[in-house]
């Protein structure tokens, strides 16, 4: 439909409250008439909607939560959303009432507006809070002033953050939101804080959270955003349930996955050549990430009291939670690879037939972890660290997005491993890099792939080592950290292995021509393994 010039992609109906909008969280007519009719349309256009693709079992308005705003009352709508198959899910959704003759309604964003309602006498619009200039603002004071806000049922509780600056008091009115496709909505304040507000709702904190906040206020590792604030929900008895991130705002080149591509189209085309040759600053950037990976590693190695930050060894709990991970991850891509090995070209059935035919050997290096009387450190980490996680900004790099594993649950994301599991995703990422360029370029195809392969592996036999080289230089005495040189191998390749063979989930389920990179990693192990045998 359209509203003067702009089109709406809304609810056409009209609802007409049967109470006035400050009471509208006991409208149990309209809510339901709003989990009925509207707010499963709305949803599943918006790109942080999940639940897409799966059938809809149920759809309930399971609470709503109040924010004051300037002149009235935003809501914060919780819909509890089931379906025929998977787990159920939670979505945070902020709405306020806006009437027609609203003066600036035409300047709001078409993504807003949900459907038409009628409420204190006046016909108008329910849209996305985020939308509404009252409730960005109101969001920046509450973080500002260390906020708390009571429910019915506990309180929204704001936190301010050292990384944000005590002469930026009226940020708040300065808001924009980036047009951009995000699984999270985000705000940048002034051009210099970004905040994130999370629609698919967990218990317990965000690692994110947690981990900007120790970094940032603990550690005193630089090279990330700035924890600026956050919102919480708190309730007695319930763990919190994070709604929200304020951190800096960061600039950058491009992230690391586009330097390193950039990089390897230079190789490429001395490749193409019949040249082999990498150039000295590639080295130089290189190094200085094994460097800055190592500087964070530190900083979360640095606090022994804190209990969610302490380092804590191999003990036999973690030891059989780990060896049960990695065989039911085992088992799960196995199954997958053979549901779909029909699918592959002849290359990736050679290799998958090789990764099969290898599970026993594999289950009996994943066995070596309650063998080896292991002393290494364990350690809150990124916990999904690659390229597109660290952003280049010409002369250095900015490690984010601190989630962790998408897969994992909230809990399983704040386990404590050891610090080589982000090298490996490091490396992994590195191996992804080169592969992708010399497998897909136009540039190569008539390239015969021995020579393609040999390439490959040389290159990224350099870039690992240059990493892995400053990254230990950097870290100082192993024997603290991983037990010495024979642990430490033993761990790398553990995790070298662990996330290849997670990654054949997601090339499976999205990039199926994408397989023989994880396989061919997964290979890279297995001639390591044999070492340990």
């Amino acid at each position: 439909m359209k509203m003067g010039n702009i089109d709406v992609l809304a609810n056409t109906n009209s609802l007409k409250l049967t109470k006035p909008w400050k009471d509208f969280a006991q409208d149990k007519k309209a809510l339901k008439w709003l989990e009925e009719n509207v707010f499963y349309e709305y949803m599943r256009k918006c790109r942080w909607f999940a639940g897409k693709a799966r059938m809809i079992k149920f759809l309930k308005v399971q609470q709503l939560l109040d924010l004051p705003i300037d002149g009235g009352k935003a809501y914060l709508v919780i819909v509890h959303v089931g379906y025929t198959y998977g787990d159920e899910e939670k979505y945070a959704l902020p709405v306020s009432f806006l009437p027609d003759d609203y003066e600036l309604i035409g300047q709001i964003n078409p993504k807003a507006f949900i459907t038409k309602i009628t409420t204190d006498g006046k016909a108008g619009w329910l849209i996305d809070a985020i939308y509404d200039f009252r409730f960005q603002t109101e969001l920046y004071k509450n973080i500002w002033e260390n906020a708390a806000v009571p429910q019915e049922n506990g309180q929204l509780t704001y936190h301010r953050g050292k990384g944000l600056a005590a002469t930026d008091e009226d940020m708040g009115y300065l808001c924009v939101i980036p047009d951009l496709e995000q699984s999270n909505s985000s705000f940048v304040f002034g051009n210099k804080y970004f905040f994130k507000l999370y629609r698919k709702l967990f218990r317990e904190i965000n690692p994110e959270v947690e981990m900007l906040q120790f970094l940032t206020e603990t550690g005193g590792f630089k090279n990330i955003p700035s924890f600026c604030g956050s919102l919480i929900y708190e309730r007695p008895g319930i763990p919190p349930v994070t709604l929200g991130l304020m951190m800096q705002k960061v600039s950058s080149k491009c992230d690391s996955w586009v330097a390193t591509g950039d990089d390897l189209n230079d190789f490429l085309f001395m490749f193409v050549d019949k040249l082999f040759s990498v150039r000295d600053d590639v080295f130089e950037k290189v190094e200085l990430l094994g460097r800055r990976t190592a500087e964070m590693h530190l900083a979360l190695l640095s606090d022994k009291k804190n209990k969610d930050f302490k380092p804590e060894k191999f003990d036999s709990e973690y030891i059989t939670w780990l060896q049960g991970h990695l065989n039911r991850l085992l088992v799960k891509r196995i199954s997958l690879l053979k549901e779909n090995y029909a699918r592959l070209d002849k290359n990736a059935k050679a290799l998958a037939d090789d990764f099969i035919n290898s599970e026993k050997i594999i289950g009996r290096f994943f066995e070596k972890i309650g063998n080896n009387d292991l002393v290494s450190s364990r350690i809150r980490i990124h916990g999904d660290y690659h390229l597109g996680q660290v952003l280049f900004t010409g002369s250095d790099y900015l490690i984010i997005d601190f989630e962790g594993e998408p897969e994992s649950s909230i809990t399983d994301r704040k386990i404590k491993h050891s610090p080589l599991k982000d090298v490996a995703g490091m490396i992994r990422s590195f191996h992804y890099a080169v592969c992708s360029k010399l497998y897909f370029s136009n540039e190569t195809k008539g390239v015969d792939p021995q020579r393609l392969q040999k390439a490959a592996d040389r290159w990224y036999k350099l870039i690992t080592d240059a990493y892995i080289d400053a990254y230990m230089h950097t870290m100082g005495d192993i024997s603290a950290t991983f037990g010495g040189r024979t642990e430490l191998n033993f761990l790398l390749q553990l995790h070298l292995l662990e996330k290849a063979v997670y990654e054949l989930g997601y090339e499976l389920n999205g990039r199926p021509d994408w397989i023989r990179i994880p396989l061919k990693g997964i290979q890279h192990v297995l001639f390591e393994i044999e070492k340990f045998n």
